[in-house]
């Protein structure tokens, strides 16, 4: 059936594939939304959750689930992070663009407060910012605190693969925490 859409919203992408973690699933999904985006002439929004992430640190392509095969099928993309100072801001962040300049970086950042009006979820504009205003401020207690995470998942003999996924850091970051704990 023919509608005259020029614009699908798709809320969102695990309800096509759960599998989107690993690039192996997400790549082939990926090339048939573009397929159908070049034979209808779409604009296609898709929308993909991220999994936990360390709020201290600024958000990245690499925090999408799936992240550089999603990030190379697609022409541009955002991310909405949540502000650290306040529960109800959220900051939206340019992390893709490949036809146009990258005007929304760390360095500005558009800052929006979350509001409910007549039972209507809604992003209202405050203004520009810096991202690293609206990140957690990681305290030396922090870090001992995760080092000795670290220290107690390598005993029970975990991989470092692993111990990053449950600390919701990359695996470098656990080897190189590591290697200090041994010098």
């Amino acid at each position: 059936m023919a509608t005259g859409a020029k614009i699908l919203i798709i809320d969102n992408l695990t309800y096509l594939s759960a599998n989107n973690e690993k690039a192996k699933d997400a790549g082939p999904l990926m090339k048939k939304l573009k397929g159908l985006k070049k034979k209808y002439n779409l604009s296609l929004l898709i929308l993909a959750h991220t999994p936990k992430r360390d709020s201290s640190r600024p958000i990245t392509r690499n925090d999408l689930q799936g992240s550089r095969v999603l990030m190379n099928f697609c022409d541009s993309a955002f991310a909405i992070g949540e502000s650290h100072r306040d529960k109800q801001v959220r900051y939206i962040k340019q992390i893709k663009e490949r036809y146009t300049e990258k005007i929304y970086d760390a360095e500005n950042v558009c800052i929006c407060q979350i509001n409910k009006e007549y039972n209507f979820l809604q992003f209202e504009f405050l203004q520009f910012g810096n991202e690293n205003e609206h990140l957690r401020q990681r305290t030396e207690k922090d870090k001992e605190n995760q080092a000795e995470n670290i220290l107690a998942l390598k005993r029970e003999g975990l991989p470092l693969r692993e111990i990053g996924s449950r600390l919701q850091i990359s695996h470098q970051t656990v080897k190189r925490i590591l290697d200090k704990q041994t010098l």
